[in-house]
């Protein structure tokens, strides 16, 4: 269905690539089935998610210094909802601080670049697309839809008005790696591998996102 309303709302419809058409499906259900399927994924999946609970418990105990129980401190009264004690801006939006600043410092390393490269290599090699898509699409996939084309901003100006588009969608489409925590962090106490869906999610999303035409 999404195909086809792509090559129904596309201004080129008799430009349809159909490689890369075919491989974006082909792609996200071999990815779908590796990551879901495969001995051992939920055991990954909840390995992510202690790695979440362990960033959030590291950021409450610094903003419950800072703000007390309106940061996750003690509370000096009897909780009747948990609901009704979290406070996004003091609990939520320091764990997005804290996850930017670690972004920040897997970027520096290098740690960052180097798995985005070898996710756009694969996007590159499955999907016959260009190289400044392709990385444009993978960094997507692990930073957010501002960041990434930061990574191909030298080349913007002389890609095609597809692929600048594909670049957008890919933004729309996945989600950013300090929200994604943040949506983790809400979540894991109804979903307990939450973390691991939303990374899945994400990285299936991206071979969708090529059905430009």
């Amino acid at each position: 269905m999404l195909p086809f309303l792509a090559w129904l709302f596309s201004v080129g419809r008799k430009n349809i690539n159909f490689r890369t058409l075919t491989a974006g499906l082909l792609l996200q259900v071999c990815l779908a089935l590796l990551l879901l399927k495969f001995p051992g994924s939920q055991e990954v999946f909840l390995w992510l998610n202690g790695g979440v609970r362990a960033l959030e418990a590291s950021t409450r105990a610094g903003t419950g210094f800072v703000f007390g129980y309106l940061g996750g401190g003690s509370l000096p009264f009897d909780e009747k909802n948990p609901a009704f004690t979290y406070i996004l801006a003091f609990r939520g939006l320091p764990l997005v601080l804290v996850i930017s600043a670690l972004t920040s410092l897997f970027f520096y390393w290098r740690i960052i670049p180097w798995v985005v490269n070898g996710f756009a290599w694969i996007l590159k090699r499955v999907m016959g697309i260009g190289g400044v898509e392709g990385l444009g699409a993978a960094a997507n996939v692990f930073i957010g839809m501002v960041e990434a084309p930061l990574f191909v901003r030298p080349y913007l100006s002389r890609i095609s008005r597809s692929e600048i588009f594909t670049i957008m969608v890919c933004g729309m489409a996945t989600i950013a790696g300090t929200v994604m925590i943040l949506y983790a962090s809400i979540l894991q106490s109804v979903v307990p591998s939450i973390m691991g869906h939303l990374l899945v999610a994400s990285i299936v999303s991206a071979p969708g996102c090529h059905y430009h035409l």
